[in-house]
């Protein structure tokens, strides 16, 4: 029988160096193993490393787990991440059998680690690696320990073991427990302030959302190298704390005496202060009158019980950071900003005067409840961080120690800055994980475009098979010379990465780690991962985002990065920061900007820096810069910072006074070309068709006619599409050129790139641009990210103007910065994009597909969903940056069923998509290329000859004669687009459903409005402080509306609309019910009646087809009906809020079906009504084929399919879309067997039989428009 564990028991293991003995009798009463060896086996023979097979494992669920211990020396390999696939072949041993996976011990006297290593069975997946570290007497092991107690509890499935060692929910704990801590904190109760600017007492909450993630941020780094012994535990003692600071309650409300005496003194007075600075003064309290800048000297001596002197010692083996995360951001008036009053964004300050609100007029405050609540739902944050154990070396997917790592921090502070962000906080509280890319993603991303760029440089014996094997196998090829490795090393240190939108960092970080990593495979041992890392830092990746917050964490994990590879401390020097290395500055490498908009310079000659002096200028800023990066102590970051700013300042001095003015000769030039290009216009602006499947004869008389095909083209098209191109470009030459004359123009740019300041954290720029940013004037190897998917509904107004300028259209900030991401690539440089897939097919992104598919696309990863959100399904794309070639092909993976194995698709010829009905670009399944090889080039040319002529009703109408007339030259078995057969368009939006629409009592809609009324009335009443007559007189409002006539309530909910607005009910509600007697009988209406409406004397109610929820398919019975009175038609004609359109469609039979799409279209037959803009609603003009034959086409599996690869893969189906099908013209017999399929699902429908048996037309169906296509 096992032995029962309790949590004291496992932690007492835990803490406890590792002991062989004892773990034998864990593996036996903990593990039941199956299997121990009485004496421990040797893996092999004759290695520095002691590696042991204990014995085995079975689950009971079947597999087989292998135990084995390892006794590891310094530079073991079996420590190292580079061994672990070295590591699991020396557990394939024929004497102990198969493993699926290993349970490891890793013992190396002062700590040991527990591993549980699977996927070691074969090459097709990397092992992993999940990994506590253990054996700290002072640690509480809480995760480990809770870990087993509920394997325990659980049973020991393999399964259950796995999730016991899973990182993945540590994260989403942690993240719960901070968030709701977050929410605390910012919550009114809690009253945190920061003063911001003291002369006024209304800001004092401004920004405290940023306030309190950049407090969290600061003290999670603190978390963090606390792992390294830099920081003492003391300072997070409740106890020892009360020793130390005069009055402490840890659970105060009111006294905020932690943060300021504590926290505040260990960011601002340490962290960010040399010990010794470079005038030879020690870190030490702000004197009361002294010359010196306060803003990194100790401060609130009073809160204090202890001397000074203690004071210092209690932070004197803290060392110096830098690298300004802990840069105190109040700002005095007029150091060199124009600002008239001091600035306390971060309230560091001996000045205790209270405002009249009764907050710090100078001083931040955070009560220590905060901190210290020993409320288990509602843990104080020091609390919080002590549930956890933390890891400063970032997890990969394959080995990974379960802790909190930074790159799990950056998962979430992503959520913390959605939740920040107004545009996505909603979403954000309502699930976690959707705002940051899974790590697989990074990686694979990451690998994907490193490989690209090495494949890119054409090196010496590098080819994709050798660098495959290097990245995903780890192993170096055998015939790679040194020099050939050093090829390697040197390129990956010399390559430019940008990820535009980089929020926390995650594809920058994870772009260095993996450099690093390959270049260690390549080097061994004689890598300083430190000197590395800071190379790669100053020289490799860089990055951009909106939201200076964002910075300051990208920033963050950087630091943590370097500060994981620095190991010889030495507390017992000083003098050299006790041998940590100071962080870098990189303001000038991850930047707050809005990446999509140039700098206004751009818009003036490329060449205005051809001046000696003034690049001299720019070269002293680059130089500047540079020597920020590696500025050690404040007296030299404001050093740099000082010759920055005046460098800046004499730039603009002398551009402005250097400013080009026109020059009237090339304007005279271009003026000149315009007029040429204008008149050779003039000769091709007449539309000049032939058919390609005849050549072109010339003779006196003129062209030879032909009789019409369907093949026919435009032959002018193409050179009055070039000739509009030059032209365009001949005006803006001209513009471009005036402009200089206009110094203010000018003016403004240049002082728009010398106003930008690198060194405020608090400041976005309106524009990037990476020369002036970064200081590069070449251009990016490497783009790369995860763009924001804001919808263009939800772009500002301000910001459309600005796009439209920049780029010509707004959209989807996605399609945006997928142009920008290009701009910003050299030639031969990738851009790696996951963005929603959307853009496959729909008509808004064709200049997306048009860009991409220009270029050359190395690969499309159709990776689904893999956020843990509802978002909508997304695709890896990288796409080289240099022209298409014809015999280019494509490599496409499907990982919509299996991520980790997605289906490989044979390579697909990229001129394919382009040869596609409008270049919709489609998974190359077995049906799709069958359907592409029938139907593509037909369909295509199709599509190019009359789209422009159907995309629109009013097209339809304006070309219904050129249509009229190919109609009539249809016959059976040719193909038409569907837009070439039918009419119709979108139809009315009343802009007010209530007043007007009402619904059919016999209905089971009818049932829904009884039953909601009462409700919405409580709400308004309760809302708007209503008064209802005779309300008083009853129980309540359900009983009160029941004694009210269907008229009296109509006038109620009418007349409270009117007096307290549309919407007093919710948007749209509907609220009126009728009797059936109520309808006016469509056919008897009069011309003038359905044009301008019924005498409300007669029935006026009429059918009104609004859509379909349900999505009914084949036939529905519309349960509403819209007031077709006279006044009412005449509102709706007139009234600015609705759309009177559609309405020569009105009162016609025809097919309609629902907008939105889901697994299959859903047609019906459609009765004489009104419809509205809902109701995708279109009338079948062509008596070659009847509107039961395209409702049938509809609804097949097939055509449903059709939809979503070829014409929308979203989840709307609309009327464009429908007139892009191509549907053969059916004969005589197709057509009146598509009539039988549509009458029987009619009486189906109409009989309420179940849906099986219109299951069995449905199969006929797909049966019937397969055999119809050839599929």
């Amino acid at each position: 029988m096992a032995t029962i564990y309790t949590s004291d028991s496992l932690r007492n293991i835990f803490q406890s160096s590792f002991n062989l003995t004892q773990w034998y009798s864990f593996s036996q009463h903990f593990f039941n193993a199956s299997e121990l060896k009485e004496k421990p086996e040797r893996i092999i023979e004759n290695t520095s490393d002691e590696g042991y097979y204990l014995g085995n494992i079975n689950t009971t669920d079947s597999y087989r787990i292998g135990l084995f211990h390892y006794n590891i020396r310094q530079g073991s390999v079996a420590n190292k991440r580079v061994g672990l696939r070295n590591l699991v072949k020396s557990f394939i041993n024929p004497t102990w059998g198969e493993f699926d996976a290993a349970l490891v011990v890793f013992d190396s006297g002062d700590h040991w680690r527990l591993s549980f290593i699977c996927d070691i069975n074969g090459e097709a997946t990397s092992p992993k690696r999940y990994t506590f570290v253990l054996g700290d007497k002072g640690s509480h092991y809480n995760t480990p320990v809770a870990r087993f107690i509920d394997l325990q509890q659980k049973g020991l499935s393999f399964t259950n073991i796995k999730e016991a060692f899973s990182v993945e929910a540590l994260s989403k704990d942690f993240y719960n427990k901070l968030y709701n801590w977050y929410l605390w904190a910012l919550s009114e109760d809690i009253n945190v302030t920061f003063p911001n600017n003291p002369n006024t007492e209304k800001d004092d909450r401004e920004n405290i959302n940023v306030k309190l993630i950049r407090m969290i941020t600061r003290l999670l780094f603190v978390w963090f190298i606390k792992q390294k012994g830099l920081v003492p535990d003391s300072i997070f003692n409740p106890k020892q704390l009360k020793s130390i600071l005069v009055d402490f309650d840890e659970t105060s409300h009111i006294d905020g005496n932690y943060y300021n005496a504590i926290l505040q003194n260990l960011f601002f007075a340490t962290l960010n202060c040399a010990i010794i600075d470079e005038e030879g003064n020690p870190r030490c309290f702000a004197a009361s009158k002294s010359g010196r800048d306060t803003r990194n000297l100790y401060r609130y001596k009073e809160m204090f019980q202890q001397k000074e002197e203690e004071i210092l010692t209690l932070f004197a083996h803290v060392p110096f950071l830098n690298g300004g995360l802990f840069e105190c951001l109040d700002k005095p008036k007029d150091l060199y900003l124009n600002q008239e009053y001091d600035i306390f964004y971060d309230g560091f300050s001996r000045n205790a005067t209270k405002s009249s609100n009764g907050n710090f007029k100078y001083r931040a405050f955070v009560p220590n409840i905060l901190f210290f609540n020993d409320d288990e739902d509602q843990p104080g944050l020091i609390n919080l961080l002590k549930q956890y154990n933390f890891t400063i070396e970032e997890n990969s997917p394959t080995d990974a120690v379960i802790s909190l790592d930074p790159e799990l921090l950056g998962r979430v502070f992503e959520n913390l800055l959605a939740a920040y962000n107004p545009e996505t906080q909603e979403s954000a509280r309502k699930s976690t994980g959707s705002f940051y890319t899974p790590r697989p993603i990074v990686d694979y991303m990451v690998d994907e475009a490193i490989k690209s760029y090495l494949l890119g440089k054409r090196l010496d014996r590098i080819s994709e098979e050798k660098l495959n094997a290097l990245f995903k196998e780890r192993t170096v090829s055998t015939d790679w010379t040194d020099s050939n490795k050093d090829a390697i090393a040197n390129a990956l240190k010399q390559v430019k990465i940008l990820d535009p939108a980089c929020g926390s960092g995650a594809f920058p970080m994870g772009c260095l780690l993996r450099i690093v990593d390959i270049i260690e495979l390549l080097k061994g041992d004689t890598v300083d991962r430190y000197q590395l890392k800071l190379t790669i830092i100053e020289n490799c990746v860089y990055g951009v985002d909106i939201q200076p917050i964002a910075m300051l964490i990208c920033k963050l994990r950087f630091f943590i990065s370097l500060i994981c590879e620095q190991n010889d401390i030495d507390f017992s020097s000083p003098e050299t920061n006790f041998g940590i290395n100071t962080l870098p500055n990189l303001e000038t490498k991850f930047v707050a900007a809005n990446t999509l908009i140039s700098a206004n310079i751009r818009n003036y000659e490329d060449d205005w820096t051809n001046d000696e002096k003034l690049d001299s200028m720019k070269e002293k800023l680059l130089c500047i810069r540079n020597d920020h990066f590696l500025a050690k102590g404040r007296v030299a970051k404001k050093r740099s910072e000082r010759q920055d700013n005046a460098t800046r300042q004499q730039l603009l001095d002398y551009i402005v006074s250097h400013a080009q003015k026109p020059d009237l000769e090339k304007i005279a030039a271009h003026e000149r070309l315009l007029q040429q290009l204008s008149d050779e216009w003039e000769l091709y602006k007449d539309e000049v068709w032939v058919d390609k499947t005849h050549p072109v004869e010339q003779t006196l008389f003129g062209v030879v006619e032909h009789p019409d095909s369907l093949f026919r083209e435009d032959i002018n098209k193409k050179k009055r599409k070039e000739l509009t191109v030059r032209i365009k470009a001949t005006k803006a030459e001209i513009a471009k050129e005036q402009n200089k004359g206009e110094i203010t123009g000018f003016e403004a740019a240049v002082k728009q790139i010398t106003e930008w300041n690198p060194y405020d954290q608090n400041s976005v720029s309106s524009f990037f641009d990476p020369e002036w940013m970064f200081c590069l004037k070449e251009k990016f190897d490497i783009v790369i990210g995860n763009p924001p998917y804001i919808s263009t509904k939800g772009v500002k107004e301000e910001d459309k103007v600005k796009y439209e300028k920049e780029f010509g259209f707004s959209d989807d900030t996605y399609n945006l910065f997928t142009f920008k991401g290009l701009a910003l690539c050299k030639d031969g440089g990738t851009l790696t994009y996951i963005t929603p897939k959307t853009f496959w097919t729909t008509q808004t992104k064709r200049n997306m597909r048009d860009l991409l598919l220009s270029n050359t696309i190395r690969y499309i990863f159709d990776t689904a969903n893999p956020f843990e959100a509802a978002m909508v399904d997304t695709c890896i794309t990288q796409t080289v940056k240099q022209p298409m070639v014809d015999e280019h092909i494509v490599n496409f993976y499907d990982g919509t069923a299996d991520l980790s194995h997605p289906i490989v698709f044979t390579p697909i010829q990229q001129s394919m998509f382009i040869n596609a009905q409008n270049s919709v670009i489609f998974k190359p399944t077995p049906l799709n290329l069958r359907i592409y090889e029938l139907y593509g080039k037909k369909v295509k040319e199709l599509y190019d000859k009359w789209w422009s002529k159907i995309e629109t009703s009013k097209k339809i109408s304006q070309n219904h004669k050129e249509l009229e007339a190919y109609r009539a030259s249809l016959k059976p078995g040719d193909i038409a687009l569907l837009g070439c057969l039918t009419e119709g368009g979108q139809g009315l939006a009343t802009a007010n459903n209530g007043k007007y629409i009402a619904v059919r009592r016999s209905t089971k809609w009818a049932k829904n409005i009884i039953e909601s009324r009462p409700k919405k009335l409580v709400e308004a009443i309760k809302k708007k402080k209503i008064k209802v007559e005779g309300l008083d007189a009853y129980a309540n409002e359900k009983e009160f509306l029941a004694s009210l006539s269907e008229k009296e309530i109509a006038n109620l909910f009418d007349n409270l609309k009117e007096k307290y607005g549309r919407d007093i009910f919710g948007q749209g509600y509907i609220y009126k019910i009728i009797d059936d007697s109520e309808l006016a009988n469509v056919d008897e209406l009069t011309k003038d009646e359905k044009e301008n409406g019924i005498d409300t004397s007669k029935n006026f109610y009429v059918p009104y087809d609004k859509g379909d929820k349900d999505g009914n398919r084949w036939y529905l019975e519309t349960p509403f009906a819209i007031a077709w009175s006279k006044e009412n038609v005449q509102f709706l004609k007139t009234d600015p809020r609705a759309r009177y359109q559609g309405y020569t469609f009105y009162f016609r039979e025809g097919l309609c079906w629902s907008d939105i799409n889901t697994m299959f279209l859903k047609c019906r037959k459609k009765e004489k009504s009104i419809h509205d803009v809902k109701s995708m609603s279109i009338f079948g003009v062509s008596n070659l084929l009847s509107e039961d034959y395209i409702i049938t086409m509809i609804n097949s599996t097939l055509i449903s399919h059709y939809v979503d690869n070829f014409v929308n893969n979203t989840q709307t189906f609309q009327i464009n879309d429908a007139r892009q099908l191509p549907i053969i013209i059916p004969t005589s017999t197709d057509d009146e067997q598509a009539k039988s399929f549509v009458s029987n699902a009619i009486k189906i429908k109409k009989g309420h039989t179940t849906n099986n048996a219109l299951d069995v037309i449905q199969k006929e169906v797909d049966s019937y428009v397969e055999k119809i296509y050839n599929l």
